[in-house]
């Protein structure tokens, strides 16, 4: 029976674990070992009744790393061939004719994670550019989750581009061009996908212990050595405060270290949208962008302080400039099936709107959530059986953000779609999303702390 069957039956050793962790008990390693291993048999109702325990009083630290370890090794672990950087002598003894040649060259394995935020494309930036640096990318990416976007859905966006590999072609595609990213696989932390189901319905989710565990049982299972963690704060995150966003890095910080992954995190902030653009189309297009040396914005910022955690600011600074980045996109876009010649087309819109300020003034605030929400309506539009009609060239470019001074005249931002309808509606909900001032206002900090 799989980790996502259930049982009826109430099971007497689960019943000794809620009550311990109702009675704010820590648990030992074996019991952790022993919940994982029988989750099968253990009934949805006592694995919620253990949830809850957890929400009200907590994991200790040792508890969540056991936890982790735990859910990762439930279903399959990536084991990635690793290339050692060897030196090939092919004149042995001739000193004056010897040429050292390096082969098999790899800066190790690395996965990014991000906590979800509203214009967040780093991903589709920050995979290629480590990617033509020599690491190798391996990652398994989600779909949008209420107000922000998915990385699988703005990858999507370009025709004839495939999420869905077998592990045989992502370990072959990492091998040969340095990237692969996929949707989650259900051979990964199975365990986790269990507890996480029932999460999601009990209103048990909001817990830093099973959040991080979550995170980190995936990226253990990956199989990477590096790993990067974009925890983000703010309006538009699902972290509302400093205080709990700062808890959840230095936790999964420290469940890598205890794997012996480099994990590296910091806390961005999500008060505003990332960048120019929100919607699966125009993301895509703003993270092709900066591969081709045009973004020097807060996307721009943030690619770099993640890429700068493992590489020099020179090198990074070189292969986009030298076009190496934009190479290996194309590469990794043509690998997985992807068309580069009709991403102009799929995010084109057919109707575009600009919405102009009235009055001279600074951009105080920016809701996130709001305009999140309001993209998200626009280009999702529910059907009876429950899916989603898609517009993916649907979404929004910002021209004026915090801190930014607008005068008569000057475009605030524009919204684009193939409803007509619709964008007018959007723009008005966009611009509840703006607050303005008459004095001048301080651009905000863009990195909050960094952990590693």
């Amino acid at each position: 029976m799989s980790v996502t069957e259930t049982k009826t039956s109430a099971s007497p050793e689960m019943l000794k674990l809620i009550e311990a962790k109702r009675q704010g008990q820590a648990h030992s390693i074996d019991e952790l070992s022993w919940f994982i291993n029988h989750l099968s048999d253990i009934p949805d109702y006592q694995i919620t009744a253990w949830l809850m325990a957890v929400c009200i009083n907590g994991l200790n630290e040792d508890e969540t790393i056991n936890l982790t370890k735990n859910m990762a090794y439930s279903g399959h672990v990536l084991t990635l061939k690793r290339e050692a950087d060897h030196v090939h002598d092919d004149h042995e003894g001739d000193k004056e004719n010897c040429h050292s040649i390096h082969v098999n060259s790899s800066r190790g394995f690395v996965d990014k994670h991000s906590t979800g935020g509203v214009g967040d494309k780093v991903t589709l930036a920050l995979a290629p550019i480590l990617a033509s640096l020599g690491f190798k990318i391996s990652k398994f990416s989600g779909r949008a989750l209420g107000h922000t976007g998915g990385t699988i859905d703005k990858l999507e966006t370009i025709p004839g581009f495939k999420t869905d590999l077998t592990m045989k072609q992502f370990e072959k595609q990492i091998q040969e061009i340095g990237i692969a990213l996929a949707s989650q696989s259900t051979e990964f932390a199975p365990a986790d996908k269990r507890l996480y189901s029932l999460r999601d319905r009990t209103a048990t989710v909001q817990s830093i212990p099973l959040i991080a565990s979550s995170v980190m049982s995936k990226k253990i299972a990956g199989g990477a050595d590096i790993v990067l963690l974009d925890v983000k704060v703010g309006s538009g995150a699902f972290m509302k405060d400093v205080k709990t966003a700062k808890e959840l890095a230095k936790l999964m910080v420290k469940i890598g270290k205890a794997a012996n992954l480099n994990t590296k995190a910091i806390l961005s902030n999500m008060d505003q949208p990332l960048g120019s653009a929100v919607g699966n189309g125009p993301e895509l297009v703003e993270a092709i962008s900066l591969l081709e040396g045009n973004c020097d914005n807060d996307l721009y910022e943030l690619v770099m302080e993640l890429a700068g955690t493992i590489a020099s600011t020179i090198e990074i600074d070189d292969v986009i400039r030298s076009g190496k980045a934009y190479v290996k996109f194309t590469e990794w876009i043509e690998a997985q099936g992807g068309n580069m010649s009709k991403i102009k087309e799929a995010t084109t819109a057919k109707f575009f709107l600009e919405y102009r300020a009235d009055s001279v003034g600074y951009v105080k605030e920016l809701d996130a959530l709001k305009i999140g929400q309001a993209i998200h309506e626009l280009s999702y539009s529910p059907k009876a059986d429950g899916s989603y009609d898609i517009d993916n060239a649907a979404g929004l470019w910002l021209k004026a953000k915090i801190g930014e001074e607008v005068h008569p005249g000057d475009i605030l931002f524009a919204v684009q779609g193939n409803d007509e309808a619709a964008l007018a509606d959007t723009a008005n909900k966009i611009i509840d999303a703006y607050l303005f001032s008459e004095h001048k206002v301080k651009k905000p900090k863009l990195i909050l702390k960094r952990y590693s």
